[in-house]
């Protein structure tokens, strides 16, 4: 995260979305969005069997709440004070309620049957599947020539305007997607595969056209 005294954009690549799409991928499952997130990548082998319509449906909805997960650290929350903090409702939203979720019972897909039978199933997997492709998001948000990024589009676009920019949030999820690919989910949210954001060129890109709107 980079955070200054007026703006802050959090660029993380979230476990439970990728243990999401994992179970979407393996399943083959068709959930109906507004929008299609391209295959993993690396792909993942999909079990034989045909398209399961009622798992499709039940992960739609569970995607549609992970993504009201995550978000800024709160203001008034100490770091230091996290056991008394396990509890609060902003602090769970931001590790995307790890009680509802927990291995390996998975208890608020209870009422989700056949999406609970797959996540059951390939749980196992997709934590190991996606430990490793956190270790390579790592790799790169900590490379030499990318950490900056953002901080100089934001400076740039100051200079640009003439001014210090509007204080604003961005929250960056991004997903190792086998195409590039970014979708705005709010004006302060969005979803990018991970090639778009290796490339630095498009990237910046990108970052630049979202600063400039909220700036």
């Amino acid at each position: 995260m980079i955070r200054m005294a007026s703006w802050s954009i959090s660029v993380d690549e979230p476990l439970m979305l990728l243990v999401a799409l994992y179970v979407r991928d393996v399943a083959g499952l068709r959930p109906p969005l507004e929008y299609d997130v391209p295959p993993l990548d690396p792909p993942v082998l999909r079990e034989s069997g045909g398209t399961d319509d009622d798992g499709s449906n039940q992960w739609a909805v569970w995607w549609q709440e992970l993504l009201r997960g995550g978000g800024m650290w709160p203001a008034y929350a100490d770091p230091a004070k996290m056991s008394e903090l396990r509890e609060d409702p902003d602090i769970q939203r931001l590790f995307y309620w790890p009680g509802r979720y927990a291995p390996p019972d998975f208890p608020s897909l209870h009422s989700s049957p056949e999406l609970h039978r797959d996540v059951r199933r390939h749980h196992q997997a997709a934590l190991a599947w996606a430990e490793a492709r956190k270790l390579e998001f790592f790799a790169l948000t900590t490379a030499r020539g990318h950490r900056r990024i953002e901080w100089e589009v934001v400076k740039l676009e100051e200079r640009h305007i003439g001014r210090t920019v509007r204080p604003f949030n961005l929250d960056l999820r991004v997903l190792p997607l086998a195409e590039p690919w970014a979708w705005r989910l709010a004006p302060d949210r969005a979803l990018m595969s991970l090639s778009m954001c290796r490339d630095r060129a498009a990237y910046r890109s990108w970052l630049t056209a979202v600063v400039r709107e909220l700036a």
